[in-house]
C-alpha cells in the first residue's frame, strides 16, 4: 500500500516474498528508494513506467496497469548474491476515503515470468513489445494481447477469491439500495446458516433482522456515505431453523463503496463473532460485582487497585473511616491520611511489591474522621489472569490498635512479672539473715538471758514478715482464681477501722507519724467479710505508712452517703505520677524504686485490695497531684440497712471467761517444731504431750485422753486426716478439739481437714494469737 506521495505504509507477506525485501527494508520509505535503480540493467525503464501508473492512477482516480516490468530479485548464490530476472504486471488501484478523494494506492504485482518465457519460446513476443508499443505498432494482435491480460486478470481474480474465501472474519458485499447480496464468504455463509444469499436483498435473505436495527443502519450508510462501526452488538439471528434465534454478539463495519464518479454504489460489510469475549466479559463484569458487594460487607477496609498501582474502589467502610470522598482518594490520594512518619516506608514497599509482583504487607497508622491515627494491618495480593500477568489488585486494612496496646499491655504485665520475681527473691532472703545470725547465736548455747531474748524477738519478728510475704501471694493467688469465699455477715465499719488501726499502729508509731481518723457520727453497716475488710483499710493505711516519710501526716475518713459507705486513706508522702496511678492496682505494677528497696513490698497488696473491695460489690480508686505531693485512696462499699437481731446474733463473738489448765496432744515429724510448740503451749499454763509419729500419738491418745489435739497433716505413717477420723472413732478423744497445723492453707485444704473431723486449720508458721483463741475457746467451754 502506497500514500500519494509514494510513500510505502504497509505491504503483505506475498509481496515480501515476491521482492525478497522484508518490512523493516521499505516501509516507511520512497518506493523509488525502497526499488532504485538496478545498476546491471541501466536500458530498464520501470522506474518510469511505474511512476506514470501511480500518477495515472491518482489523477484519474481508476486502476491503471503496467503490462510488463522486468526486475532483477536478489538471492543468494554460492558466489554471493546473484538476481534472478523476474517480469511482473503490476496493477495499481485506489483507495478512497470518505469523500470520494484518493488516500491510497494499492499496487498488486502479478508474476508473468513463465507467461513471458513461454511467449518467447513461441516466438511471439507479443508481452514484451506490448510494454513499449502502441496497439497500431504492436506485432500481435489485438486479441493475442488480450488473452494475455485476461490471463493476468483471472490469476489476480482467483488468488483474490482464495483469500476472500479464507479470511477468518465474515464479509459480505452490497450492491445497490436493496443491499443486494452481490460476494459473501464462506464464514458469512457459515453464520448464516449456509443459507441463499447471492442475488438477493438483504431484507428478503435475512429477515429475522426485521426490527432489530440493521436494515436502518444499512439503509443510513447507503445513504449518507458515512461508514458504521459496531462494537458487541448483539443480534438474534437464525443459524439453524430448527433451533430458532440465537443471541450473538459481533464488532462490525459498514464501510460505503463508490463507483467511478464518487457515487455510493454499495456497502462492504466486515465482522467479527465476538460472542465469547461478550460472554466472558459479562461473566467478568458479574464476578467483579459479587466480589465489590462481597469486599464492601467485609467488616475491614478494603480497596482494589490496577496493575499500575492506582488505587480505583475503595469500600464504604473506607469512606467512613477516614471521611474522605473518592475524588480525594482516586489514583495515590491515600497519602494525606497516612501518618507523616509512616509515609516513605509505606509508598516504598507499595512500589517494591508492584515493581515485584509479590504481597504487599506493612503496618501503619491511618488517620480517623476525628483526626486520631489508629494502626492497621495493611495485606494486598495481586490477582492475575490465565497468563499469570497481574489485572488488578486486591487489598484490605485490618484495624490492630487494640491488639497493638494489648501486645503492650502484655509485655508491661510480663516485665513486671519479672520484676517481681526479682522483688520476691529479695524479700525472701532479707529475713532470713537475721533468722540465720539469729539461730547461730542460739546453738552457741549462751544462758544469757537477755542474749536469748533478743535472738529469739528477731526470729519471731522476721518469721512474722515472711509469712506476711506468703499469706500476700496465697491471696492473690486465690483471688485471681476466683477461690476466696467470703464470710459475709453484717460488718459495723467503724469497727473495721478501728481494728485496721490498731493492727497498723507499730508500724505507724515506728515511722512517728501523726495518725487522725475522721468518722461519720452515725454507725453504717455493709455486707462483708470482717477480716477481709481489715485486710484492705489495713493494706492501704500500711502502704500511706511505708511511702510517707518518717514524721508525716496519715489520716483515715468515713464518709456515710445514702447508698453507699466510703473510706479514705489520705496521705502527704512521696506521691505518685500519672503513669503509676493509671496502673496501681494492676498486678506486680510499683513505683520505682531505689536500689536499698527501703520501702520493701512485692507490688501486689493494692491489687490484692482492688480484687477483695470488687468481690464486695464496691470500687477502690487511686490518686495523686505528683511526686511529693502525697496519695489518696478511696474505697466504696454499697451500704446496708441494719439486719434482724437474730441475724446479728448469729455473727456476734462469744464471751470468753476464765480458763482452766489443758492437756494438748502436739504430732509432728518434724521434732523442731514439736518442741518449739510445745515450749508455748506450756508457756500459757498448759500441759503439752509430744509425739513424732501417727500410730505411737492415737495410742498415746487413748491414755492421755487430751483436751486438744495439734496434728500436722503430712506425717509419714498416717496423714493427719486419717489420724483425726481415727481419734474422732475413739471413744477417749472422741470429744477432743481437733486443730490442724499445716502448711497447706488452700480452699480444697481447709474443705479436706474439715471432712476429716478437724474443728480449727491453722497454716505454718502457727500465729500465737489465732492458736491462743483458739484454746481460750477450749477453755471456756
Amino acid at each position: 500500500m502506497i500514500a500519494t506521495d509514494c510513500v510505502i505504509i504497509g505491504a503483505n507477506p506475498a509481496y515480501l516474498r515476491a521482492t525478497g525485501a522484508s518490512a523493516d527494508d521499505i516501509v516507511g520509505k520512497h518506493i523509488f528508494e525502497a526499488f532504485p535503480p538496478n545498476p546491471a540493467d541501466p536500458a530498464s525503464t520501470n522506474i518510469t513506467a511505474v511512476r506514470d501508473s501511480i500518477q495515472a492512477c491518482i489523477a484519474t482516480g481508476k486502476a491503471h496497469t503496467s503490462p510488463l516490468l522486468r526486475y532483477a530479485v536478489p538471492r543468494e548464490g554460492s558466489n554471493g548474491v546473484a538476481f534472478d530476472h523476474k517480469y511482473w504486471s503490476v496493477v495499481h488501484t485506489p483507495v478512497m476515503d470518505a469523500e470520494g478523494n484518493v488516500a491510497f494506492v494499492a499496487q498488486n504485482p502479478i508474476d508473468v515470468t513463465e507467461l513471458y518465457r513461454a511467449d518467447q519460446a513461441a516466438g511471439q513476443g507479443a508481452l514484451a513489445d506490448a510494454a513499449h508499443l502502441s496497439f497500431s505498432e504492436a506485432k500481435v494482435s489485438r486479441p493475442q494481447l488480450h488473452e494475455a491480460m485476461a490471463r493476468i486478470v483471472d490469476a489476480e481474480r482467483e488468488r483474490f477469491q482464495a483469500l476472500f474465501d479464507q479470511a477468518p472474519s465474515f464479509i459480505a458485499v452490497l450492491k445497490g439500495p436493496d443491499h443486494v447480496f452481490e460476494r459473501a464468504n464462506q464464514a458469512y455463509a457459515q453464520l448464516v446458516g449456509h443459507r441463499d444469499l447471492i442475488g438477493k436483498p438483504v431484507r428478503k435473505a435475512m429477515p429475522e433482522l426485521e426490527g432489530q436495527g440493521f436494515f436502518e443502519l444499512l439503509d443510513r450508510v447507503y445513504r449518507t456515505g458515512e461508514p458504521y462501526v459496531g462494537r458487541g452488538v448483539h443480534v438474534r439471528l437464525e443459524r439453524d431453523p430448527e433451533s430458532g434465534l440465537e443471541d450473538r454478539f459481533f464488532d462490525f463495519v459498514y464501510q460505503p463503496t463508490r463507483d467511478h464518479e464518487g457515487h455510493v454504489s454499495g456497502i462492504f460489510a466486515e465482522g467479527t463473532d465476538v460472542t465469547d469475549t461478550v460472554n466472558a466479559l459479562e461473566a467478568l463484569r458479574e464476578s467483579e460485582q459479587r466480589l465489590l458487594q462481597l469486599a464492601n460487607n467485609i467488616p475491614v477496609l478494603a480497596w482494589m487497585a490496577n496493575p499500575d498501582g492506582d488505587v480505583y474502589w475503595y469500600n464504604d467502610r473506607w469512606y467512613e473511616f477516614t471521611g474522605t470522598t473518592e475524588a480525594e482518594m482516586r489514583g495515590w490520594g491515600w497519602q494525606p491520611v497516612i501518618h507523616p512518619d509512616d509515609l516513605e516506608p509505606t509508598v516504598t514497599a507499595w512500589t517494591a511489591a508492584l515493581a515485584c509482583g509479590t504481597p504487599y504487607e506493612v503496618t501503619v497508622r491511618i488517620r480517623a474522621n476525628d483526626g486520631q491515627y489508629r494502626a492497621f494491618y495493611v495485606l494486598a495480593s495481586p490477582l492475575r489472569d490465565s497468563a499469570g500477568d497481574i489485572v488488578r489488585w486486591f487489598g484490605t486494612n485490618t484495624d490492630i490498635t487494640e491488639a497493638q496496646q494489648a501486645h503492650e499491655q502484655l509485655r508491661a504485665a510480663d516485665r513486671r512479672k519479672d520484676e517481681f520475681l526479682a522483688m520476691l527473691a529479695h524479700e525472701l532472703r532479707n529475713p532470713l539473715a537475721p533468722i540465720r545470725a539469729a539461730a547461730d547465736v542460739l546453738s552457741m548455747g549462751s544462758t544469757d538471758l537477755g542474749t536469748v531474748r533478743k535472738a529469739s524477738a528477731v526470729i519471731s519478728r522476721q518469721v512474722r514478715h515472711m509469712t506476711s510475704l506468703v499469706d500476700d501471694l496465697l491471696d492473690v493467688s486465690r483471688v485471681t482464681r476466683g477461690l476466696v469465699v467470703l464470710e459475709k455477715t453484717e460488718v459495723n465499719i467503724k469497727r473495721v477501722v478501728a481494728d485496721a488501726v490498731e493492727q497498723v499502729r507499730p508500724l505507724v508509731e515506728a515511722r512517728r507519724h501523726h495518725l487522725n481518723v475522721h468518722l461519720a457520727p452515725q454507725n453504717a453497716h455493709v455486707r462483708g467479710d470482717h477480716k477481709r475488710l481489715v485486710q484492705v483499710l489495713a493494706n492501704l493505711l500500711g502502704n500511706a505508712a511505708k511511702f510517707t516519710p518518717e514524721g508525716g501526716h496519715v489520716a483515715v475518713l468515713m464518709e456515710v452517703e445514702d447508698e453507699q459507705v466510703s473510706l479514705t486513706v489520705v496521705d502527704d508522702g512521696i506521691g505518685m505520677p500519672d503513669d503509676v496511678t493509671e496502673h496501681a492496682f494492676e498486678l506486680f505494677a510499683q513505683a520505682e524504686r531505689t536500689a536499698d528497696r527501703t520501702q520493701g513490698g512485692l507490688g501486689i497488696g493494692l491489687a490484692l485490695v482492688k480484687s477483695l473491695v470488687e468481690l464486695h460489690g464496691g470500687s477502690v480508686r487511686a490518686c495523686s497531684e505528683g511526686l511529693g505531693r502525697g496519695s489518696r485512696f478511696t474505697v466504696c462499699l454499697p451500704r446496708l440497712e441494719r439486719l434482724s437481731s437474730a441475724e446479728r446474733n448469729g455473727g456476734a463473738d462469744h464471751e470468753r471467761a476464765d480458763g482452766r489448765p489443758l492437756r494438748i496432744l502436739i504430732v509432728d515429724d518434724n521434732e523442731d517444731a514439736a518442741g518449739m510448740l510445745a515450749l508455748l503451749v506450756e508457756a500459757w499454763g498448759h500441759t503439752a504431750i509430744t509425739e513424732y509419729s501417727s500410730r505411737q500419738a492415737l495410742a498415746r491418745a487413748t491414755v492421755e485422753r487430751p483436751d486438744v489435739c495439734l496434728l500436722d497433716i503430712g506425717l509419714p505413717d498416717m496423714d493427719g486426716n486419717e489420724l483425726a477420723r481415727a481419734l474422732r472413732r475413739n471413744a477417749a478423744t472422741a470429744k477432743a478439739t481437733l486443730v490442724a497445723v499445716t502448711g497447706y492453707g488452700q480452699e480444697t485444704d481447709r474443705k479436706n481437714t474439715s471432712e476429716a473431723g478437724f474443728d480449727h486449720h491453722l497454716v505454718k508458721p502457727v500465729d500465737p494469737v489465732a492458736l491462743g483463741a483458739v484454746l481460750r475457746s477450749v477453755e471456756s467451754s
